[in-house]
């Protein structure tokens, strides 16, 4: 009976152990969404092309989300490619409007993954190939960014689970904030054809409720790495 309990107390502490090595990361990078809209930032960026940038581009705002999103600026996307993206619930479509998983990863910050319902225990499954550049940096717009009004009526991520290859491997902490969320995760990956795909997962723990819908919101979730250049 002795061994039994102590077994267990062995047991208790060996899985309290693996909970407190589950870290949690905040953001290193916030970047705030650029003041006008992406039809204007379009605009903006072939006058750009044609030497023809306006003078007072301060009233643009910090333009960095676009110029990530939409020009052809080098990134780890010149060598890194994701397999899939697949989610575990999606709200239904409304209209020509559709909330799928793939909307998370498709540089297109106003097109949404929603989940179906308030979102705890939901998720986003993105599998890459093994021969795949590793990555280093998760990127995350949270929520409807499109506008300061479907971004409050909606419900955020406060909190993710990321699993690396099925297992747990960090909590990544989300401000409540229209931004651009970046966060530093370590090295993943293998950047060899010899190895499997592998998969990295995002499940929401916690969530910003919103002021008038109780499904959860990512606008984007992408990322940076190394092994392209």
């Amino acid at each position: 009976m002795k061994r039994s309990i102590l077994t267990i107390l062995l047991a208790v502490a060996a899985f309290g152990t693996v909970q407190a090595q589950e870290k949690v990361i905040k953001p290193n990078r916030i970047t705030a969404m650029p003041k006008i809209t992406k039809a204007e930032w379009l605009k903006y960026y072939a006058l750009r092309d044609e030497g023809k940038t306006p003078k007072d581009i301060s009233k643009y705002g910090d333009l960095t989300i676009y110029e990530d999103l939409y020009s052809e600026a080098c990134s780890w996307y010149c060598g890194g490619e994701v397999k899939s993206v697949t989610a575990s619930s999606c709200l239904k479509p409304i209209k020509s409007f559709n909330y799928k998983g793939k909307n998370a990863h498709d540089f297109n910050h106003e097109s949404v993954w929603a989940t179906k319902g308030k979102g705890i225990g939901e998720s986003l499954t993105y599998t890459f190939e093994g021969k795949c550049p590793r990555i280093t940096t998760v990127k995350i717009l949270n929520g409807h960014v499109k506008s300061e009004a479907a971004w409050s009526a909606n419900s955020r991520v406060k909190k993710l689970r990321m699993y690396y290859n099925g297992k747990p491997y960090a909590i990544l902490a989300l401000q409540d904030s229209r931004t651009l969320q970046c966060f530093e995760v370590g090295t993943l990956g293998y950047h060899d054809p010899e190895n499997p795909d592998w998969t990295l997962k995002f499940e929401i723990l916690e969530v910003y409720p919103g002021s008038k819908y109780n499904d959860t919101v990512i606008a984007e979730l992408y990322f940076e790495g190394i092994d392209v250049h």
